[in-house]
This record gives structure tokens, C-alpha cells and sequence, in this order.
């Protein structure tokens, strides 16, 4: 009787284990990191405090990414700060990669599969809907959709 007892918490116990397992900190360890995310460096990434960080979501971090307080990141969302410098192909046949910073204010909700390219400001409360490609920089306060992305509406605070 006591071996079955024995068998059913340990079971429990690794089943809890692997839950616990699955959320952990990034950065400030304050921010919340749901499951398995792709990081180029993350020296080269600033994380606000309380983020949330769903998986698949990548954050190159070949320049800078800068990330405010409370920002949620759904599910295979992508922040790229770097890309190939196709004038300097064209002009000299190598291949160089240029970087921007990325900056995303406090408050903002990136919704799933959104992809932010290199040099984009996004303002704080701002949302970024599902599947947009952010190729230009938006104010505070901004709902934006699309690809290109471009602003949907303001948002009233």
C-alpha cells in the first residue's frame, strides 16, 4: 500500500516539477518567461519590469532592443534589429548586416505572430495585432494591424 502511495506522489510531484520548469525570469527576474524563447544576445536586450513572454517569440539582439514596463509578447512574435545592408551588397558583393534599435513602450500588448523589423519605435499602450509586420515607427496610445502595419485607430486614456 505504501509503495502505491509512494509511486502516485512522485508522479504528482514531477508532474508539478515540469510546470514549474515551464515558466521562468529573464532580465530583471521580474519579468515572466512562459516557455521556450529564441534570444540572438540577450546583453543587448533591455527588459522592463512584469513583461510576460509567451513562447516561440524571438529577440534578435544583434543591436538593441529596448523593452518597457508591462509589455506582453503573445505567442511567435518577432523582434529583429538587424538585417542585410543590401546597398553595401550592391555597391562592394559582401554581405553585411546593419543594425537599428527597437524600442517598445510600457503598457504594450504584440499580438500573436506580429514580426517589428529594425529601427521601429512603438509608443506605450499600444497594441500590435495578430500577424502584422511592423515596418515603421508609431506614437502612444496607437492600435495598428496589417502588413505593412499601419494605425488603426487612436486609443482614448
Amino acid at each position: 500500500m505504501s509503495n502505491k502511495i509512494f509511486n502516485a506522489l512522485k508522479w504528482r510531484f514531477k508532474l508539478l516539477l515540469k510546470r514549474i520548469r515551464s515558466f521562468y525570469y529573464f532580465g530583471n527576474f521580474k519579468s515572466l518567461v512562459h516557455a521556450k524563447i529564441h534570444v540572438g544576445n540577450s546583453d543587448n536586450i533591455v527588459l522592463g519590469v512584469d513583461c510576460s513572454i509567451n513562447y516561440l517569440v524571438t529577440l534578435q539582439g544583434y543591436g538593441k532592443i529596448i523593452i518597457g514596463d508591462h509589455v506582453v509578447f503573445s505567442p511567435y512574435v518577432q523582434v529583429l534589429d538587424a538585417g542585410l545592408d543590401i546597398e553595401y551588397l550592391i555597391k562592394h558583393g559582401q554581405r553585411v548586416h546593419a543594425s537599428k534599435s527597437v524600442i517598445i513602450g510600457s503598457n504594450s500588448w504584440i499580438a500573436t505572430g506580429a514580426i517589428i523589423l529594425p529601427g521601429v519605435q512603438i509608443g506605450c499602450n499600444c497594441l500590435v495585432g495578430a500577424g502584422s509586420v511592423v515596418t515603421k515607427s508609431f506614437p502612444d496610445n496607437s492600435v495598428i494591424a496589417g502588413n505593412p502595419a499601419k494605425l488603426i485607430r487612436n486609443i482614448k486614456i
